[in-house]
């Protein structure tokens, strides 16, 4: 591969750390293309508002992921932490928050088994 050659100083643990992965996940050829792999990844993500220590984490699906990540790539928004509360705002000044939320409690409500349901032996 082409390019400039950097040279990075690493503790034995840390390098331990790095081998012991790429041990479990053999997509990486070598610590090279994971280092510039973790690079790459660190960077969108930290241009995208992810990295931010406040706040929460939370697990979408790719597919909504993908389209809300397009937002901000178009720079709509500066990252996806105002997205989000862009969103959220407009669903809890409506009040639909409310609504789905409500509609969400109640279909699990109605799922919930009393205890006669949950008995396996009929009650004498």
């Amino acid at each position: 591969m082409n390019g400039t050659r950097l040279t990075i100083r690493l503790s034995d643990v840390e390098l331990d750390e790095i081998d012991d992965f790429l041990a479990r996940h053999p997509e990486y050829r070598n610590r090279s293309e994971f280092i510039r792999n973790a690079l790459m990844s660190y960077i969108k993500m930290a241009d995208r508002g992810l990295l931010k220590e406040k706040g929460m984490k939370v697990e979408v699906e790719d597919r909504i992921l993908s389209v809300l990540e397009e937002y901000v790539d178009y720079k709509y928004f500066r990252d996806m932490g105002d997205l989000i509360t862009y969103v959220l705002r407009i669903l809890v000044s409506n009040g639909e928050l409310a609504r789905i939320l409500k509609s969400y409690t109640e279909g699990i409500s109605s799922l919930r088994l009393t205890e006669e349901e949950k008995s396996p032996l009929p009650r004498k």
